[in-house]
C-alpha cells in the first residue's frame, strides 16, 4: 500500500542507483533527498527526478507502428494485441531454431532481474551498454584476478588513508556517474591528507579539485602506466611481499623482460607526459600506503583492453589489490535460486557475434554479454532477428548511430525487414521508438518494484536495495519486468510458476531470511555491514586457475596481447593529416546519456541551472589558428558524419583535442527540441566497420574519432 511521507527507494536518474528518500504528499511526489542509511547523498540529477515523473510527454498506452520504420507513425493498441504479437513472433523464432537471435538490450542493474531469467529460459541473450564503458576492465580483471566480473568497483575512497594516492584516469567521478557520495568521499580523503591525481586531456571538475592534473594525450594511458611500472620494477620499488606470494610463478620475470625497453622516456613519447612526471608519479605511488585507480566512466582514453591489463599489472606490483584505498574485490550476497533454474545459453557457441563473419576474432576474447555496439552488424549478418529495448536508446546512444538506424530499416529482396521485430519500452518517445514495431509504456522508477543486487556494483557493502513504488503509475503503464514475466508464463511456463515480480523477489530473498515486506521494514536496504579487505588471504587465493594474479595472458599470445600493447590506438594515426583533431566525449553532473532518465528533464535542461546544449570545446590557441571566435557556428566533420555546432573557446582542453558533451541531439520531446545540442555519435564510425579499432579491444571511439573543423 502506498503511503505519504518520506519513503525509501532507489534512484534511477543514472546508473549509479543511489539510495534515496522520496517525499510524497497526497499521493504526489514532491521532493527527493539522499537516504542517510545509504550513504546519504543525492545529486542534482536525482533531485530532478520529480520533473521526470511528471513530464507532459509521458506515454500511457501501447503503440503499434503504422508507417515505415523511422517515420515515427503509430496508432494506439491494447496490451493484449501487443503481447500476442510479441509472443507470437518469439514463438515463431524459437520454432525455427533461432531463439539465440533474440536479444534484450537493457542496463543490467540487477542480476535478480526477471529479464535475465526470461532470456535464459527462452534461449536469447542479454545485450548491454557495458562493453562501451567497462567490458575491457571486466575482461582484464577476470583474466588477472579471476572470480566474478569486477564490473565497476572504484576504489573505496572513504578508506583511503593519509598519504594515499587517488588516480582518476579519464574518469569523471564529480559528474556523479558512480554514486552521489563519491565526490564527498574523495574530498574527505583529501582532507585526511590523501592526494588526488587526474589524468585527462580535459580539465574537468575532478581536475579542478586535484592536487595534480596531467593533461595526457588521448590513448596514452597504457603507455603512462607501463612507464610507471617500468620505473617501479627496475628500481626495486615494487611490493615484494605481494609479488612473491600472490603473483603467479614466472609472471613477474616475464613482465620484467617485457618492461626492459618501456622506459619512462620511451613511454613519454607516446603519452605526451614528461618522463620526469612519469617517474615522479611512479615514486609517489611506490611510497604511498595505498593507490587506487578509477577509470572507464567518462572518457576512456584508448585501447581499453590493453589499458585494463596495464592497470592491473600496476596494481599488482604495487600491492594495491583488495586493500584499503586500493582496488576492492566484490563481496557476494547469497540470494536463493528460484527453482527450477533455467540454464544460460552458451554465448560462445550461439551468440550472434560468435556466429557471424567476425566469430574468429571475437572467439579470442571473453565478452560476457552481447555487445550493443555490434547490433547493426548483427542485423546485416542475419544474426539478430528480434530486438527488445528497455531503458536505453541505441538510435541515439550507439557509436555509428546512423548505421544503426540504417540497419533497423534494411529489407531483403521481398521487402521484409532484416530485423523482424523491434520492441521498445519507453517512459516517453525516443529516437529509438521511431524505429519500433511496438512501443510499450514503461513505469518510472518511482512506480515499480525492483530488487537491486549487483555483487560488483558501486555501493560498497550494500548487499541488497529495494526499489518500491512510491506513487501510482498511470493506468496503462507496465514495467518491463512485469511484461517479461507475462511472456515467460506464455512461452516458458515451467520457469515462471510464480504470481508476479514481488513473489519472485520473495523467493530470492529466502536465502537471507528476508522477504520484500521485511526488507521494506528494514528501510529498503540490507547489508552485511562490512567491506572486508585482502579476502584472497582467507579464501586461499584468487579466482584464477593458479589462485594467484596473472600478469601474462597466454591465451592472447597469438594476437600479441599476452602483455599490454603500449602504442596509441590505430585510429589515432589514420588520416591524421586530413582530420587533425581528436574528439573527446565527456559527461557532466547535469546529464546522463540520452535515454529516459535525464535527456527530457526540464530542470536539467534549464538555461540557468542546467545544461541546455553542448557547444564544442576548443582550445583558445586552436581557435586562433583556425580563425574561430567564441560563439561561432562551425562544422565538425569526421570520416562518417558531420554536425553544425556552436564553438566555445576555453583553456580547459588540450590544443590537439575537441570536446563534445555526450548524449545530446534528440529531435523528440519538447524539452529536447527546445534545448538543442548535437549528437557526438553522428561523428563516430560504426563498430562493425571498425572492429579492430575499438570493439575487439573492449573500447569505444568516443575518444578516438579524428575530426576536422570547418567554418
Amino acid at each position: 500500500m502506498l503511503r505519504d511521507g518520506w519513503v525509501p527507494t532507489m534512484c534511477y536518474q543514472c546508473k549509479a542507483e543511489c539510495a534515496i528518500l522520496a517525499r510524497v504528499e497526497d499521493g504526489v511526489l514532491k521532493e527527493v533527498r539522499g537516504n542517510p542509511r545509504g550513504r546519504g547523498k543525492a545529486c542534482v540529477k536525482g533531485m530532478a527526478g520529480v520533473s521526470l515523473q511528471y513530464n507532459a510527454d509521458r506515454l500511457t498506452q501501447p503503440l503499434r507502428r503504422v508507417g515505415r520504420r523511422g517515420e515515427g507513425r503509430f496508432e494506439p493498441c491494447g496490451w493484449d494485441e501487443a503481447l500476442d504479437a510479441i509472443a507470437g513472433k518469439l514463438q515463431e523464432l524459437r520454432d525455427r531454431g533461432e531463439a539465440h537471435k533474440l536479444t534484450a538490450s537493457f542496463f543490467p542493474h540487477s542480476i535478480s532481474d526477471p529479464k535475465w531469467r526470461f532470456l535464459n529460459a527462452y534461449g536469447g541473450f542479454i545485450n548491454t551498454a557495458l562493453p562501451h564503458c567497462d567490458s575491457a576492465k571486466i575482461v582484464a580483471f577476470i583474466k588477472a584476478m579471476g572470480g566474478v566480473p569486477n564490473h565497476h568497483i572504484p576504489p573505496a575512497f572513504f578508506t583511503v588513508p593519509k598519504g594515499g594516492i587517488m588516480i582518476m584516469a579519464g574518469r569523471h567521478a564529480f559528474g556523479c556517474l558512480d554514486d552521489a557520495a563519491v565526490p564527498r568521499d574523495i574530498l574527505e580523503a583529501k582532507a585526511r591528507g590523501a592526494i588526488l591525481v587526474v589524468l585527462d586531456p580535459l580539465f574537468t571538475a575532478d581536475a579542478a579539485k586535484a592536487d595534480w592534473w596531467i593533461p595526457i594525450r588521448p590513448s596514452g594511458d597504457t603507455a603512462l602506466f607501463t612507464g610507471m611500472t617500468h620505473h617501479i620494477v627496475m628500481n626495486g620499488l615494487h611490493n615484494t611481499h605481494f609479488v612473491e606470494n600472490w603473483v603467479r610463478e614466472g609472471d613477474f620475470e616475464r613482465l620484467k623482460d617485457y618492461l626492459a625497453d618501456k622506459t619512462p622516456e620511451a613511454m613519454s613519447r607516446i603519452c605526451d607526459v614528461p618522463a620526469k612526471d612519469i617517474i615522479r608519479l611512479a615514486e609517489m605511488c611506490a611510497a604511498a600506503p595505498s593507490v587506487g585507480v578509477d577509470s572507464f566512466k567518462g572518457i576512456m582514453l584508448g585501447q581499453a583492453m590493453d589499458f585494463g591489463h596495464a592497470w592491473t599489472n600496476f596494481l599488482a606490483v604495487t600491492g594495491n589489490i583488495d586493500n584499503p584505498g586500493g582496488q576492492p574485490l566484490p563481496d557476494l550476497t547469497p540470494l536463493a535460486p528460484v527453482e527450477p533454474v533455467p540454464p544460460a545459453p552458451n554465448l560462445h557457441e550461439r551468440g550472434w557475434h560468435r556466429t557471424g563473419p567476425d566469430r574468429d576474432k571475437f572467439a579470442k576474447y571473453s565478452f560476457i554479454m552481447e555487445p550493443t555496439w555490434y547490433q547493426a552488424q548483427a542485423i546485416k549478418n542475419g544474426d539478430l532477428k528480434v530486438l527488445v529495448v528497455a531503458e536505453c536508446n541505441p538510435a541515439l546512444t550507439e557509436m555509428g548511430q546512423e548505421e544503426w538506424r540504417s540497419a533497423a530499416t534494411m529489407t531483403d529482396s521481398k521487402g521484409n525487414y532484416l530485423l523482424e521485430m523491434l520492441v521498445s519500452y519507453e517512459i516517453m518517445l525516443s529516437e529509438t521508438s521511431r524505429y519500433a514495431d511496438y512501443v510499450l509504456p514503461d513505469k518510472t522508477y518511482f512506480e515499480r518494484w525492483e530488487l537491486l543486487y549487483m555483487p560488483w556494483w558501486y555501493n560498497f557493502g550494500q548487499g541488497i536495495g529495494l526499489r518500491q513504488p512510491v506513487v501510482e503509475a498511470p493506468e496503462g503503464c507496465r514495467h518491463s519486468n512485469e511484461v517479461f514475466i507475462e511472456l515467460g508464463k506464455r512461452l516458458c511456463p515451467e520457469y515462471f510458476a510464480f504470481k508476479d515480480d514481488v513473489e519472485f523477489y520473495d523467493r530470492q530473498l529466502t536465502g537471507l531470511g528476508l522477504s520484500v515486506k521485511k526488507l521494506q521494514d528494514l528501510g529498503g536496504l540490507w547489508s552485511p555491514g562490512t567491506l572486508g579487505f585482502r579476502k584472497y588471504e582467507k579464501a586461499g587465493g584468487f579466482g584464477t586457475p593458479s589462485g594467484k594474479v596473472h600478469l601474462y595472458w597466454e591465451d592472447l599470445e597469438e594476437v600479441g596481447q599476452a602483455l599490454p600493447r603500449v602504442d596509441l590506438a590505430p585510429e589515432y594515426r589514420v588520416d591524421a593529416e586530413q582530420y587533425p583533431y581528436v574528439l573527446l566525449s565527456y559527461r557532466t553532473i547535469f546529464h546522463q546519456g540520452s535515454g529516459q532518465w535525464t535527456h527530457n528533464n526540464p530542470q536539467l535542461r534549464d538555461p540557468v541551472g542546467g545544461f541546455r546544449d553542448n557547444p564544442l570545446l576548443i582550445n583558445t590557441a586552436t581557435a586562433r589558428k583556425e580563425g574561430i571566435k567564441d560563439g561561432d557556428l562551425v562544422t565538425l566533420r569526421s570520416r562518417s558524419g558531420q554536425v553544425r555546432v556552436r564553438a566555445k573557446c576555453t583553456e580547459r582542453i588540450r590544443p590537439d583535442c575537441l570536446g563534445l558533451h555526450h548524449g545530446f541531439g534528440s529531435s523528440i520531446g519538447r524539452v529536447a527540441v527546445d534545448g538543442g545540442g548535437v549528437s557526438d555519435n553522428a561523428l563516430i564510425p560504426d563498430s562493425g566497420t571498425t572492429l579492430d579499432w575499438q570493439d575487439l579491444v573492449g573500447g569505444e571511439s568516443h575518444v578516438s574519432t579524428r575530426v576536422r573543423l570547418e567554418l
